[in-house]
């Protein structure tokens, strides 16, 4: 994500943003914007002019921009520091670090994606403000729409559970907003997801692309394989979680296989044995959790997290960066984790 703002004599005379991948960068729409008014201008960019062949630093020198100021460099380390050499050598100023963390928050996704080539992965919760998920008898709260879909719309993947589908049964779409819906990844070592939940098509869409990607194991019935590829999931087998025979997917593993389909960004939604599987495997990189104006309580009521727990403090997964915002009539925390 990246924007471009040209400046002159204190006024802006051309903005412009990228929009989509293969289109014009937000350099040449500021510069388009700015006509003759970029030659002896600033220009201010979030990333690092491209040095592709007719790209952005081409069209900056050629438009006889004095000073480009660069929040960061190009998140790709194979091209970091190509452009601002390249700016230089055409005698270009470069001022370089101007609102840097803002502008790597911006873009942790593709940060990280393209550092590690594992997506970046985030929890999406809700709970009571007492932090329960759910009443003693399985009834949640619920966030406003537009928050969930504002979130959804973010990342290039939502991932949930099986037992998310067969509790509730959710479609896992954005709704209120023209935005492109995430690819719904549901992990699922055995294969348990109905043919005809929410997430699937009916028999006989085979030929439609997908938007559901069930993953599942080696110990996954074949026949079940088969009715959810007839209702048009896409099936991913991932190795187990320890090789064991349980049919638990490794969530470490499957990063990885994610990565490898260009799935830079990952929502997990759910709770209880996934997110502690999430947290246990050390792939979570950061936390949105809506905190609805109501207070449940119950001892037999679920939390967030599953699993044993930590025994000591320390033991727990400490976080950082936390910020807190109104959202309909409830709070949005997010934070990042310690990644240790």
């Amino acid at each position: 994500m990246s924007g471009a703002v040209v400046v002159k004599g204190g006024a802006i005379v051309g903005e412009g943003f990228s929009s989509k991948p293969g289109h014009p960068h937000a350099e040449t729409f500021a510069l388009d914007a700015a006509g003759a008014d970029a030659r002896g201008s600033d220009l201010y960019v979030v990333t690092e002019p491209c040095v592709l062949k007719e790209g952005c630093v081409s069209r900056i020198v050629d438009a006889g921009v004095q000073r480009v100021v660069i929040a960061t460099q190009d998140p790709n380390p194979a091209a970091a520091g190509k452009g601002i050499a390249r700016l230089q050598s055409a005698g270009v100023e470069v001022t370089l670090g101007i609102e840097a963390a803002a502008a790597r928050r911006l873009n942790e996704a593709a940060i990280k994606y393209l550092a590690t080539r594992r997506p970046f992965v985030a929890l999406s919760s809700v709970m009571s403000f007492d932090g329960k998920t759910a009443t003693a008898i399985g009834e949640r709260p619920a966030p406003p729409i537009e928050v969930l879909d504002d979130l959804r719309s973010a990342y290039d993947a939502i991932l949930i559970g099986v037992g998310t589908v067969l509790h509730d049964d959710p479609a896992l779409t954005v709704t209120t907003m023209r935005a492109r819906n995430p690819l719904r990844i549901v992990v699922d070592g055995m294969a348990r997801t109905p043919a005809g939940c929410n997430l699937l098509s009916r028999k006989g869409t085979r030929g439609l692309r997908p938007a559901t990607l069930i993953v599942t194991t080696r110990f996954a019935p074949e026949e079940r394989i088969r009715d959810l590829q007839e209702s048009g999931a896409e099936i991913l087998q991932a190795p187990e979680e320890d090789d064991s025979m349980t049919g638990d997917v490794d969530l470490t593993r499957l990063m990885t296989l994610l990565g490898r389909r260009d799935i830079s960004s990952v929502l997990i939604e759910g709770e209880g044995s996934l997110i502690d599987a999430a947290l246990t495997a050390r792939i979570v990189d950061k936390v949105h959790a809506y905190l609805a104006p109501v207070i449940l309580g119950g001892t037999s009521a679920p939390g967030l997290v599953g699993g044993v727990g930590a025994s000591f403090i320390e033991e727990g997964r400490s976080l950082h960066e936390l910020t807190c915002r109104p959202a309909g009539n409830g709070l949005l925390l997010e934070a990042y984790l310690d990644p240790r």
